[in-house]
């Protein structure tokens, strides 16, 4: 038996408790215990009432923690740790209402930040990473105060405890933040660059806001939603913006020097030293951070293939077609074989976007992805955001519109159907479709990799190279993929058979060469300064072959013929000769080939005006010939093979301008072919493309700049090139030809030759009086609706150096500013002086103006002589100012 024991004072306890009266229980339950308050002040009250708002916000942990409540108010906790490193800030478009400035997906801006804090404030600064002044180095103190960080955003610091503060960022990321903005600000150097204006709106705060944020241990990412009123009201503006911050490396990848002879972007830098004399402007190229494991580094270094450390991902979006998305891949992966070069396998790797990882998300600045945008535009960019330090590639994307299948289709048409029956249909066959899309890809790609467009690649092929089977079965239509070199144009009937190959190459020679060049890793060399003298052995050890050579693009003005888009061969008269003479077989099936009975014309028109560009296109390509100039990037002391003097410019030769001059001409007399009448007046609208590039030619012809060019390589050396009144009376005679012997002038000619009057017109100085009465007259009456041939030539020559379709590499305004790439800016070449112009063109005003009083009446033709009459009053009022 057990005996329970129980103490003392609790027997003591209930016994009092069985002697209390029920009053008694009663009055004890009624009375409470109150303990005293305590009353938070200070910091813990403060704190107390903080945590107290953010209570019911979501949390998402990362580099920054981030509380967003339901109210769509976002808090950013800071801790002071992260003073201590510097941040990219990415702007990119997640999706829109009108994809006219922008497209879904594509980035808009990124800046370099860092962030600094008092008791009052953290601020948001830009670091200065342009010039720079070494370390230790006496005169950093003033540098640092010349060249201090600006403040890009404030905010006011909400709470701090424990070494973190904590800040409202909801209206920098949700509201009218002008440095994020997707409203495009007004550019003039946009809009020489062939830009439009962006939408203009007004913030509509009631309909804006952050909508979502995620933390990540590198990053966050803010999704916005920022609407706009616009001046029609039914159809306003909404952007979602995907706003991203993430952490740059605390350990900068090591820099490698720009060369001008290798097409890389790059980033401009200043060096300001103690030790030399003046600031150094120096160049380092954007490439990614590709290097071998550490445990694979000798094995890299003696030359065998290792994976790197971290390869190179692209994500393709899901919403491509089933059918074209290997395409995609398959050309991402191209790149591989250059890479292999370079001392990396398996460096780059396409995969499609992840079902299973719930994290994923393309507007995610840690992924790579190949977006499929569903918009009109005819397109397809490359765009990549780098570590202005560095040049370090952190991420990018290709931006694939879906109308580049109706620009492929297009290019195919136009320049192989004559000698390739698959593209003679309205949808091509998958195979056919497939084989373009990879290079569209892939050249995509070489931009994400760091590469520029080399558009001097294709002039190192001649027109056997690209007739012969064997050659353009290993290299296509050019040795780079990042050349403007669509198909084989030059290609002639019953060259298919033979084994001529009409598409580019997956991957060129050069393209491989450039990648070994600015990826591989040089034992040895721990400084840019290192490496130089390894890097200008493998440029001279190419020197001599054209396909590696360099060919920098030119915009708002063509005076190189080596370096242009859309071209094919070193003979730009033979090859579009060939084009021509295919482009006429098309023409005599176009119906057949391009038409869809029981559809209305529209389509048939759309085509017609395809073969018409595409005809331009070799036009274009002959014009730089006159008063044309070849660059070539040199340097001190070089010396060819050949022995030959180097230039960094050099003047096209008499021959080959001459040449060309008689090629211009005759296509402007002879291209009647591409406007036969019966189909014609099949289309709503004609297309009045022929009178505008007769006027052209002219223009060009007579260019002052061009006149220019051709005094200095006459000047220098007369033997070889054109001196300037040897040129001018070739050219005179060749547009007055008809005038000169006696002939009747039809339409073409006339066109001509007023065009040239109105040239000399222009450059004369020489303004006719305005008219006294405001009522227009027989020899004032439209004059002033148009621009002069002059104006119009300038204007056409400045828009057709861009691509046809911009590739996202068009200089940028952005661009051109910080000097990321080498263009060719073409825009302010001289004019030949006022002093010798003007003259010179006064008096072929006269000589002009006599020539058709002698020929006047021995013209039995009416319109003839009804011209020479009309010419001859303008031009008299023009000399005698009335």
């Amino acid at each position: 038996m057990k005996h329970h024991l129980v103490p003392l004072s609790t027997i003591l306890l209930i016994s009092a408790g069985l002697m209390l009266s029920p009053a008694d229980i009663s009055a004890k339950k009624k009375k409470k215990v109150e303990l005293p308050k305590v009353e938070l002040k200070g910091e813990a009250k403060d704190s107390a009432d903080f945590h107290k708002k953010i209570k019911d916000s979501k949390v998402s942990h990362g580099l920054f923690n981030t509380y967003f409540d339901k109210k769509g108010k976002l808090i950013v906790e800071i801790p002071d740790s992260a003073l201590n490193h510097t941040y990219l800030l990415v702007n990119r478009v997640n999706s829109l209402s009108q994809p006219t400035d922008w497209a879904a997906g594509q980035m808009i801006s990124s800046e370099i930040i860092r962030f600094t804090r008092d008791d009052l404030n953290v601020y948001m600064q830009l670091p200065q990473t342009t010039s720079h002044v070494p370390d230790g180095d006496p005169i950093k103190p003033s540098f640092e105060r010349n060249f201090s960080e600006p403040v890009l955003k404030s905010f006011k610091i909400e709470h701090k405890e424990n070494g973190k503060v904590y800040i409202d960022a909801t209206s920098f990321f949700g509201g009218n933040e002008k440095s994020i903005s997707p409203i495009k600000q007004p550019n003039p150097l946009s809009k020489l660059l062939g830009g439009k204006d962006g939408i203009k709106g007004t913030f509509y705060p009631d309909g804006s806001g952050v909508i979502s944020v995620k933390a990540f241990p590198e990053n966050i990412e803010v999704k916005s939603r920022l609407a706009y009123t616009t001046p029609t009201a039914t159809n306003p503006y909404t952007v979602v913006m995907s706003r991203s911050i993430v952490l740059l490396p605390d350990d900068p990848m090591p820099v490698r020097y720009k060369d001008k002879r290798v097409g890389f972007f790059s980033e401009y830098k200043n060096r300001y030293s103690s030790d030399e004399d003046g600031s150094r402007t120096y160049e380092i190229i954007s490439r990614h951070r590709l290097q071998p494991r550490p445990e694979d580094r000798e094995a890299y270094f003696a030359g065998q293939l290792v994976e790197p450390e971290k390869k190179i991902v692209f994500y393709v979006d899901s919403a491509f077609p089933e059918k074209w998305r290997g395409a995609v891949k398959e050309g991402i992966e191209y790149w591989n074989t250059a890479f292999e070069a370079a001392g990396f396998k398996n460096a780059i790797e396409a995969r499609d976007y992840p079902t299973d990882d719930p994290d994923f998300d393309p507007d995610d600045i840690r992924y790579s992805c190949v977006r499929y945008c569903v918009t009109p535009t005819a397109n397809a960019m490359g765009p990549s955001y780098t570590d202005p330090r560095t040049g370090e590639i952190l991420g990018a994307d290709v931006i694939w519109y879906h109308n580049i299948l109706n620009l492929v289709h297009n290019w195919r048409f136009t320049q192989t159907g004559a000698v390739d029956p698959r593209v003679r249909k309205k949808v091509f066959d998958d195979d056919v479709m497939y084989q373009s899309l990879t290079y569209v890809a892939a050249h995509e790609i070489g931009h994400c990799l760091g590469l520029m467009h080399n558009m001097g690649a294709s002039h190192s092929f001649t027109i056997d190279n690209l007739r012969d089977p064997a050659f353009t079965q290993k290299h296509g239509t050019t040795p780079s993929i990042m050349d403007y070199a669509r198909n084989n144009f030059v290609a002639q009937p019953g060259d298919l058979e033979r084994g001529v190959r009409l598409t580019p190459p997956p991957i060129g020679v050069y393209d491989i060469y450039a990648i070994n060049w600015g990826y591989r890793l040089i034992p040895g060399a721990n400084t840019p300064e290192a490496e130089k003298p390894v890097l200008d052995r493998w440029i001279a050890e190419k020197a001599d072959d054209p396909m590696y050579e360099f060919g920098a693009q030119q915009f708002l003005g063509l005076i190189d013929p080596t370096d242009q888009t859309e071209d094919l061969s070193d003979d730009h008269l033979k090859a579009g000769d060939m084009a021509i003479s295919n482009l006429k077989i098309i023409m005599d099936n176009f119906e057949d080939w391009a038409g869809e009975p029981g559809e209305n014309f529209e389509p048939l028109s759309d085509m017609y005006k395809a073969m018409a560009s595409q005809y331009l296109r070799h036009i274009g390509h002959v014009y730089p010939y006159i008063g044309g100039v070849v660059f070539k990037e040199i340097r001190q002391g070089e010396k060819p093979k050949d022995g030959k003097a180097l230039a960094q410019r050099s003047f096209i030769p008499r021959d080959k301008q001459r040449a060309a001059m008689k090629w211009l001409l005759n296509q402007a007399r002879t291209s009647d072919w591409l406007v036969p009448a019966e189909l014609m007046a099949k289309f709503e609208e004609p297309y009045e493309w022929r009178p505008k590039m007769q006027r052209n030619i002219v223009a060009c012809l007579l260019f002052s700049t061009s006149l220019q060019r051709i005094k200095e390589g006459g000047e220098l050396d007369p033997k070889t090139n054109y001196t300037l009144p040897e040129y001018m009376d070739e050219a005179i005679a060749g547009i007055f030809d008809a005038t000169r012997k006696g002939k009747a002038l039809d339409a073409t000619e006339r066109n001509m030759q007023q065009a040239a009057i109105d040239v000399m017109t222009t450059y004369s100085g020489l303004k006719p009086k305005e008219p006294k009465s405001s009522k227009s007259s027989a020899l004032t009456d439209g004059a002033d609706e148009a621009l002069s041939p002059v104006d119009e030539f300038a204007e056409m020559m400045a828009i057709s150096t861009l691509p046809q379709f911009p590739c996202g590499y068009a200089p940028t305004e952005a661009e051109l500013e910080e000097g990321r790439s080498f263009f060719r800016i073409l825009l302010n070449q001289a004019p030949l002086p006022a002093t010798e112009l003007r003259p010179m063109m006064t008096s072929l005003l006269r000589q002009t103006r006599d020539l058709y009083k002698s020929k006047r009446l021995s013209t039995s033709d009416r319109a003839t002589r009804d011209f020479y009459d009309y010419q001859i009053i303008a031009i008299n009022r023009t000399l005698e100012g009335k």
